[in-house]
């Protein structure tokens, strides 16, 4: 049972921050678009995509997390997990961060494009402590 929910968890962590990463992109890709229907257009998608995928992936993902953690007795033994729940906790806030991009464009579109840059090396942090498990 420990593999199947290691193997969720891997897959869905990995959607998660696929998705994020694709949907900050998209963020910023929409703010070069000149036609007002178009800009509307990709909107709704990103709306769906960000409602309809993105909160169930990131349900699956902390819930299998969770399993794994309880099974396997982690915060007991190893401080990184305490790192990684930190660095899940930043990812959760640039999602919603890009929640709130969708509809109305919060930031300037420099700060837009540093978004995806931010979940990339958060989503790499959190699979560094979780594969070399340093400390």
């Amino acid at each position: 049972m420990k593999n199947f929910f290691l193997t969720l968890h891997m897959i869905s962590m990995c959607l998660v921050i696929g998705t994020l990463f694709l949907q900050s992109l998209t963020v910023v890709f929409r703010l070069r678009l000149k036609s007002q229907d178009e800009v509307l257009g990709l909107q709704k998608t990103q709306a769906r995509i960000h409602k309809f995928i993105y909160y169930p992936i990131l349900a699956v993902t902390i819930f299998s997390g969770i399993y794994l953690a309880m099974s396997t007795g982690v915060f007991k033994e190893f401080n990184w997990i305490k790192v990684k729940m930190v660095l899940l906790l930043t990812l959760i806030g640039l999602g919603f961060l890009n929640g709130i991009q969708i509809p109305k464009d919060a930031l300037p579109k420099k700060y837009a494009m540093m978004v995806h840059i931010a979940i990339f090396i958060v989503g790499a942090g959190m699979i560094y402590l979780a594969t070399i498990k340093p400390f």
